[in-house]
């Protein structure tokens, strides 16, 4: 395999149909956001002026919806990975010769009772090359299953290295990252040390958030690419069909990273659009041979702080799955509770 080191990154700002609770519509809502998912990678792999090898789409952009559902609704939407609808992204990508990131709400034989969110990165051969689990449930919106809430045996079936998977390919090291993991710089942290040179970044950001929130949401991908000497490439959605939340409920500004953290292109707000962006491998390289601070961190030394910090438990969820968010926010509240009560937090005088 020869290595690929001069290329373009896409990045679809794709809508999204809020898939049906129907079971006899939801098939067709989720074939009609992938069909429009096809028609834009045509668009940035067509006109014979095209170097992208490799096309970033959102979080929640093929089977989601976006509002409060019972466990049993969630796992009614999501569907298995493989799958018949990964079948037609491989399909795609054979058909572009391109490498395809995307996200889809799972469910896994191995699992029953439960349902994930995925991420997972698609060869140009149509073979699925990794899943990334999403590591961090924000415990106040969707019940999905993170690899920590079952930890034992998700390791014991898919290894460590599933946790933080890096796919080696001829056009580089690509690691995944979904949404809210990017605010925990352990999660790209971990992806670097396990070799990946890029990362993708499938988003569901939100315009109800703080202006605030908005921007810091873009310092954090300048952080992340810069502190790990990674291009970042995040897609966000662009519009919202059939979302309680509205058509623009999603703020865009969908972005390519330079590996020292300068952004390369950038969509400015909401709604549908596309960008590409170079990849320099080479470039990429060169740096990384050079003094930089992921060589000179004292991990022993953080490991030792992380192993007594009251954080989300290892296992917490392995006897039974998560039923609702009413789960998710009793424990979060219970480990607020615990951090004051070992002096970490002060609390409020009005609480």
């Amino acid at each position: 395999m020869s290595d690929i080191t001069h290329y373009e990154v896409a990045c679809i700002q794709a809508r999204a149909r809020a898939v049906s609770l129907d079971a006899s519509q939801r098939d067709d809502d989720i074939r009609t956001n992938l069909s429009r998912m096809f028609e834009l990678i045509d668009y940035v792999t067509a006109f014979g002026n095209s170097d992208v090898r490799l096309v970033v789409f959102p979080e929640y952009a093929i089977n989601a919806r976006w509002e409060k559902l019972s466990l049993q609704q969630w796992i009614d939407i999501a569907s298995p990975i493989p799958g018949p609808y990964t079948e037609l992204i491989s399909a795609k990508a054979r058909q572009r010769g391109i490498h395809i990131a995307a996200n889809m709400m799972e469910v896994h034989p191995d699992f029953p009772g439960r349902f994930f969110n995925t991420s997972f990165l698609v060869s140009p051969q149509g073979e699925i090359l990794i899943k990334h689990w999403k590591n961090n449930n924000n415990a106040w919106v969707f019940p999905y299953t993170t690899p920590s809430d079952i930890y034992s045996e998700f390791v014991e079936r898919f290894g460590r290295e599933a946790l933080f998977p890096v796919a080696r390919t001829e056009i580089g090291n690509i690691g995944l990252l979904t949404c809210g993991e990017l605010g925990f710089p352990e999660n790209a942290r971990c992806t670097m040390m396990n070799g990946a040179e890029i990362l993708l970044h499938l988003s569901s950001e939100p315009n109800n958030m703080s202006h605030g929130d908005v921007r810091n949401w873009e310092s954090l991908r300048t952080a992340r690419a810069y502190e790990n000497k990674c291009f970042l490439a995040m897609a966000n959605i662009g519009m919202y069909e059939g979302a309680t939340r509205g058509l623009h409920g999603s703020h865009g500004d969908s972005a390519i990273h330079n590996f020292d953290g300068s952004i390369l292109n950038k969509i400015n707000g909401p709604g549908e659009a596309t960008i590409k962006g170079p990849i320099d491998l080479e470039g990429l390289r060169r740096v990384r041979a050079r003094p930089f601070h992921p060589v000179t961190m004292r991990a022993a030394m953080y490991a030792r702080e992380y192993e007594t910090y009251p954080g989300w438990p290892l296992d917490g969820f392995a006897d039974k799955p998560i039923s609702s968010i009413e789960e998710t926010r009793a424990l979060f509240n219970s480990i607020v509770a615990e951090r004051r009560a070992r002096g970490i937090d002060t609390p409020p005088r009005n609480a």
